[in-house]
């Protein structure tokens, strides 16, 4: 069962949020991309739209002023008829274009902008007395010396005390190319800007309630045709058990239960995942089956073989392992492939005395005990009993490293099982020991062969010291 840690991460990572998020924050980004874009395709073209008008107002302007009597309007200005009427069409001008803030006429100089003409703003700000400076504004100081050379700037904007501006001047020369002076105009770009806000702001506003409605039809649709059941399914398999057969026949039957029907590929997912699931249902009772079978066979098949292959009396390796073993020394060898090995031989001393004396039971009880001593010594090593009284070991990896030690081991564990005159008779071991190393060249039968020597010399220095009951 799912616990309360498991219940709120799904929560975390439910889908139906999920997807309808990436789709919509996608469809947002998009649109956020957009936006900027078209707002400044939208900006440029204001401004040129702006410029082409300031073009057409101050070529109007320059129309009404003769370049020649410049001087004689900054001297007499409004003394002058002709200056007023001037002044006069200038306003008139200026009321045929509700944008524009300011219209000037400047003779440019080192410390600024001399006023020759300077009408009144919408505002009502007093125009510049004729004959009076203005200080250049920051877009106008990179191009001085352009201005004080009747050059024609390009289009300036920025920021003013008045406001956001744009600035056309045209320079207007005398017919023998010398400088008279500029006619400006300025139009106000706040209200272009406020209409650009008032247009972010609007779109931003649309774009966020539809992601919003979108957003929420997205997660029913989503909810209704696919998480829905995903979740379902979810929680029926949370609740499955694969101990029994049992189990798993109520595993199918629990999402069989779900009639999942949907005409999409959720729909054929399911049936898909039910059909999966009954015929892994049936596999696995067939592979349980199939396992108790071979299970059962496999204890039958270790059975015989122990049978086969153990010394009924005392466990360890019988005659047919022993020579299963020689079998497979040897074909190393054909094959280049010899092991590091050793052989040991062993046969016990005084089996037939037992016997004899104390009957066979102590005498499969001497022999038993004896196996147990060599067993205990060579613990990495198979073991066989190749005969009544008769057993080897084939000395493998570490008992072959230590086989110097663990002959002496052995060896004086059966002199002092021997010595011990306290124990009963069939419980003083006794045996003797011969030991071979494998060498090139040799097959095992040759090792066993040298080792078994070696025993028998070690049998007739028993016999020697300690007599023979035979």
């Amino acid at each position: 069962m799912p616990n309360e840690k498991e219940k709120r991460s799904y929560g975390h990572r439910s889908l139906t949020v999920r997807l309808p998020l990436l789709f919509v924050s996608n469809l947002i980004l998009i649109i956020l991309i957009i936006i900027p874009i078209t707002y400044n395709r939208f900006h440029d073209n204001m401004v040129s739209m702006y410029t082409r008008m300031a073009e057409g107002l101050t070529e109007l302007m320059a129309h009404e002023i003769d370049p020649e009597k410049v001087d004689l309007y900054l001297n007499e200005n409004f003394k002058l008829d002709e200056y007023n009427t001037i002044m006069s069409r200038f306003y008139d001008l200026k009321d045929n274009y509700p944008d524009v803030m300011y219209i000037y006429v400047y003779h440019f100089e080192k410390e600024g902008g001399r006023v020759i003409f300077d009408l009144e703003s919408d505002d009502g700000e007093a125009a510049g007395e004729p004959g009076s400076i203005y200080q250049y504004d920051e877009a106008f100081k990179p191009y001085i010396s352009e201005l004080m050379s009747g050059l024609e700037i390009p289009v300036t904007m920025g920021m003013t005390p008045d406001g956001y501006l744009l600035t056309y001047v045209r320079p207007i020369l005398k017919e023998n190319g010398e400088y008279a002076c500029h006619v400006c105009v300025d139009f106000s770009m706040d209200a272009l800007y406020k209409k650009n806000v008032k247009f972010i702001h609007s779109v931003f506003f649309l774009i966020l309630l539809g992601a919003v409605i979108l957003l929420i039809y997205d997660i029913l649709v989503i909810k209704q045709s696919i998480t829905g059941p995903i979740k379902r399914m979810i929680d029926c398999t949370r609740d499955f058990r694969y101990e029994t057969e049992d189990d798993r026949v109520k595993n199918v039957q629990s999402i069989e239960e779900l009639q999942i029907n949907s005409k999409n590929e959720l729909g054929e997912l399911y049936r898909v995942f039910v059909m999966t699931m009954k015929e892994s249902m049936y596999y696995m009772t067939n592979l349980s089956r199939a396992r108790r079978d071979i299970k059962v066979k496999d204890e039958k098949i270790g059975q015989i073989r122990k049978t086969a292959y153990s010394d009924a009396l005392t466990g360890v390796g019988n005659k047919t392992a022993y020579n299963n073993e020689i079998e497979k020394l040897n074909s190393l060898e054909k094959i280049g492939l010899p092991e590091e090995y050793g052989i040991v031989m062993i046969d016990i001393n005084n089996l037939k005395y037992v016997n004899d004396t104390f009957g066979h039971n102590m005498g499969d009880s001497y022999i038993k005990g004896c196996c147990k001593l060599v067993c205990e010594v060579y613990k990495h090593s198979p073991v066989f009993r190749i005969g009544g009284d008769e057993f080897v070991v084939v000395l493998e990896k570490k008992d072959f490293a230590d086989r110097g030690e663990l002959f002496e081991i052995i060896s004086k564990q059966f002199e002092e099982s021997y010595a011990d005159a306290e124990k009963d008779p069939w419980d003083r071991y006794s045996a003797s020991i011969g030991m071979a190393v494998h060498e090139d060249g040799d097959d095992a039968e040759a090792v066993v062969k040298r080792a078994d020597e070696r025993m028998y010399a070690a049998k007739l220095e028993f016999k020697k010291v300690n007599g023979s009951y035979r």
